[in-house]
């Protein structure tokens, strides 16, 4: 049972890496995968790059204040 439990959260994983490119652009290149290629990750470091890795975070959903939904038209104080 331990086995499936840790089989399953491993297929849930994914991974972001970003690759900071060392040239005048300075571009980022996001690469999501499940599992990390340490030898593109060593090429990417031997020619300059700067790398980052992160476990993908989910997308919150968007947050619905009642507040809002109430004020149909902005609101403000005026200074007399």
């Amino acid at each position: 049972m331990w086995r499936n439990v840790m089989e399953n959260k491993k297929k849930e994983t994914h991974l972001q890496l970003f690759f900071l490119k060392n040239d005048e652009t300075q571009n980022v290149e996001v690469v999501e995968v499940d599992e990390i290629d340490l030898e593109e990750v060593k090429s990417r470091l031997e020619r300059g790059e700067s790398v980052f890795i992160t476990r993908k975070q989910e997308q919150k959903s968007e947050m619905n204040f009642i507040a809002y939904d109430l004020v149909k038209e902005p609101w403000y104080f005026i200074r007399s």
